[in-house]
C-alpha cells in the first residue's frame, strides 16, 4: 500500500538511527567510566601528594600508633567512635588502625553502643593478647535484653579481660553480670575499678563465687561496702588482694547517716595485711571509720605497710573525719611520695603536721620522702613543720593557701646565721627551716607578690654559692605584672 510502505521506511531510518545513539551512548558511558577513574586516580595521588607535604606524615607509624592510643583515652562516650574516626581520615591513618589490635582493645559496653559496632570491636581485637572492658551506665532496670545481647558479644573474651571498670550500673544489672562471671576465669585480669551507684553498693562479690580467683594488681572503688565481703569470703577475697600493688578507695559523701558505707578500721588493717606488696594508697574523700574510744586489749591500731612508696590524701571537705586516725595508723618506712591535697579554698585544713613526728622522738614518721605534694594543708604556723616534716624533700609542689606561706619560710632560712646540722633538721621546733635537697618547686596558680618573693629568694641563693631549685609556675597568675619578674 503507498501509505504503509513510507511509514515502515521510516521505521526502519529511526530504528538505525537509535542503534547509532545506542552505540554512541555506549562508548560515551565508556568514555566516561575511564575518565571517572583517571580522574579517582588523579586526586587520590594528589591527595596522597599534599598529605606526604604534611608534617604529620613524616611520622613514622609506631609514633602515630601512640598518638592514636592517647586519643582512644577520651571520655566514654566518645571513646567508642574515636578509632572509627582515625580509620577514615586517609589510608595511611586506616591501614595503622585496623592492623594495631591495641587500638581497639578498650571496650565500652553501655546503653547507646550499638551491637553491630560492639561485634567489630571484638573482631578487630581478636589478635590483641589483652582486652580492657568497661562496663558503664547501666542505671535503669529496662533495656534487660539489651543488656543481656550485649553480654553475649563480650562474654567470650573473658580470658583476655586486663582489666574491669564498672561504673554507674543498678544492682539488678550487677547481679546478672556476677552470674554471668560466675562460672568463669580471669587468667590476666590486673586491674579492676567500680564506680557505686548508690553508697554501700557492693562490688566484690562479681570473684567470690569464682574456685580461680584474678590476683589483682590495682583496685580502685567508690562508696562501696567491704565488711560484708570480707566477712562471708574471707579467703577469697584475700586471694584476689594478695597480689595488690595499688589501692584507691573513694568515698565523697558528707552525710553522716550513710557511715555505714564507709570501711571500718579493723576491716581496713585485715586487707592491707593480706597485701604485703602495696606500693600506692590513695584516699580521696573519707572512705574510713574510725572507733571512737581506746582500743582493745591486744588490738592494734598500726598498719604496717613495709613497701609502701605513695600516700595520696585528698579528703575532699574542708573538715574531714578520721583523717588524723588514718594518718596515726599508718607506718611506712619506705615512703617516697607524700600527698596531702584540701578543697580550695581560703580556709586551711584540718592541722596534722604534728602527726607526721614520731610522738617521743620528734624524728619524722617518713624521713625518706622526696616527693611532697601539699594544697591547703598548712597555715601561717605550720609551714616550718611541714619542711621539717620532710628533710630530703627534692620535688615539692604547693597549691591554695601554702603558696603563700612556704615561699616566706624558705627566704627567711637565707637571714640565719646558724650552721646546717642534722639534729636540726629533724627537730620540728628548731627555727632554720631547709629543704637541702631541693631540686624543683611547684607553685600552682602562685600570686605576682609570691612569685617576687621567689625572684628575690632564688638571688639570694646565687649570691650564697648555693644551686637553686628549678621554680615552675602551674595554672594562671592573677594581675600578673611583666615586670614584675
Amino acid at each position: 500500500m503507498p501509505v504503509l510502505d513510507p511509514l515502515k521506511q521510516e521505521i526502519r531510518q529511526l530504528e538505525r538511527r537509535e542503534d547509532l545513539l545506542q552505540s554512541n551512548i555506549k562508548q560515551l558511558q565508556v568514555l566516561l567510566e575511564e575518565t571517572q577513574a583517571s580522574l579517582s586516580e588523579k586526586r587520590i595521588k594528589a591527595t596522597t601528594l599534599q598529605n606526604l607535604l604534611a608534617p604529620v606524615s613524616r611520622l613514622p607509624n609506631e609514633m602515630l600508633l601512640a598518638i592514636f592510643e592517647e586519643a582512644v583515652s577520651s571520655p566514654p562516650e566518645k571513646e567508642m567512635w574515636v578509632p572509627i574516626d582515625i580509620s577514615h581520615v586517609c589510608h595511611r591513618w586506616r591501614e595503622v588502625a585496623i592492623s594495631s589490635p591495641r587500638l581497639w582493645r578498650h571496650i565500652w559496653v553501655m546503653p547507646s553502643i550499638k551491637l553491630h559496632l560492639l561485634e567489630a570491636y571484638v573482631a578487630r581485637a581478636s589478635a590483641s593478647r589483652y582486652l580492657d572492658v568497661h562496663f558503664f551506665n547501666w542505671r535503669e532496670r529496662k533495656d534487660f535484653q539489651r543488656f543481656d545481647a550485649a553480654l553475649e558479644f563480650i562474654l567470650p573474651s573473658i580470658e583476655r579481660w586486663r582489666s574491669l571498670s564498672i561504673s554507674s550500673m543498678c544492682d539488678t544489672k550487677i547481679q546478672h553480670l556476677a552470674n554471668k562471671l560466675k562460672k568463669s576465669s580471669f587468667p590476666v585480669l590486673r586491674h579492676f575499678s567500680f564506680r557505686a551507684l548508690r553508697p554501700g553498693q557492693t562490688c566484690i562479690g562479681l570473684f567470690s563465687a569464682n574456685d580461680d580467683c584474678p590476683a589483682l594488681k590495682t583496685f580502685d572503688a567508690e562508696n562501696f561496702s567491704l565488711s560484708g565481703d570480707l566477712t562471708g569470703n574471707r579467703s577469697k577475697m584475700l586471694q584476689v588482694f594478695s597480689k595488690l600493688t595499688s589501692l584507691t578507695l573513694r568515698r565523697y559523701s558528707n552525710d553522716t547517716r550513710l557511715l555505714r558505707t564507709m570501711i571500718d578500721s579493723t576491716v581496713f588493717r585485715t586487707l592491707l595485711n593480706s597485701t604485703p606488696g602495696l606500693t600506692t594508697l590513695v584516699l580521696h574523700g573519707q572512705p574510713l571509720r574510725f572507733r571512737i574510744g581506746a582500743p582493745v586489749d591486744g588490738e592494734s591500731t598500726v598498719v604496717s605497710m613495709p613497701h609502701l612508696q605513695n600516700l595520696i590524701l585528698h579528703p575532699g571537705v574542708l573538715k574531714p573525719r578520721y583523717l588524723q586516725q588514718t594518718i596515726s595508723s599508718i607506718h611506712a618506712p619506705s615512703l617516697r611520695h607524700f600527698e596531702l591535697v584540701f578543697p580550695d579554698s581560703k580556709m586551711s585544713g584540718q592541722n596534722v603536721v604534728e602527726l607526721l613526728f614520731d610522738a617521743k622522738t620528734r624524728k619524722p614518721r617518713f624521713p625518706l620522702v622526696s616527693t611532697v605534694v601539699l594544697h591547703n594543708a598548712s597555715n601561717s604556723s605550720t609551714a616550718t613543720s611541714f619542711i621539717h616534716a620532710f628533710p630530703y624533700a627534692s620535688h615539692v609542689t604547693l597549691g591554695g593557701v601554702d603558696v603563700g606561706f612556704f615561699p616566706q619560710v624558705l627566704r627567711a632560712r637565707v637571714y640565719n646565721a646558724y650552721p646546717y646540722t642534722y639534729e636540726r633538721i629533724y627537730d620540728p621546733r628548731a627555727s632554720y627551716p631547709c629543704w637541702h635537697r631541693l631540686r624543683s618547686l611547684m607553685l600552682r596558680s602562685a600570686k605576682p607578690e609570691m612569685l617576687r618573693m621567689v625572684r628575690e629568694w632564688i638571688r639570694d641563693e646565687w649570691d650564697r654559692g648555693h644551686h637553686p631549685p628549678t621554680v615552675l609556675v602551674e595554672g594562671s597568675v592573677v594581675d600578673w605584672d611583666s615586670t614584675a619578674m
